[in-house]
């Protein structure tokens, strides 16, 4: 029984593990595609923010299609 027990709390360790690589994986994608949108709307100096708007959007879904598929997998 200490076995099974063991191994239960082996295979719930994994689980938050991958879930929470997932979490990170999300959020530095995230950031990145935003911090790039914002560096290039500096460099470009529209009045609108476009970049910024689009990157995020873009990197929202990236990020939401990566972890689909890990959770797939």
């Amino acid at each position: 029984m200490k076995q099974q027990e063991q191994k239960e709390k082996k295979n719930k360790l994994k689980a938050y593990a991958k879930y929470s690589n997932m979490a990170f994986q999300m959020v530095a994608i995230i950031l990145i595609g935003t911090y790039g949108g914002i560096k290039l709307d500096e460099y470009i100096a529209w009045n609108i923010p476009v970049f910024t708007v689009l990157f995020s959007l873009l990197s929202v879904i990236i990020a939401i299609y990566i972890s689909i598929k890990d959770v797939l997998k």
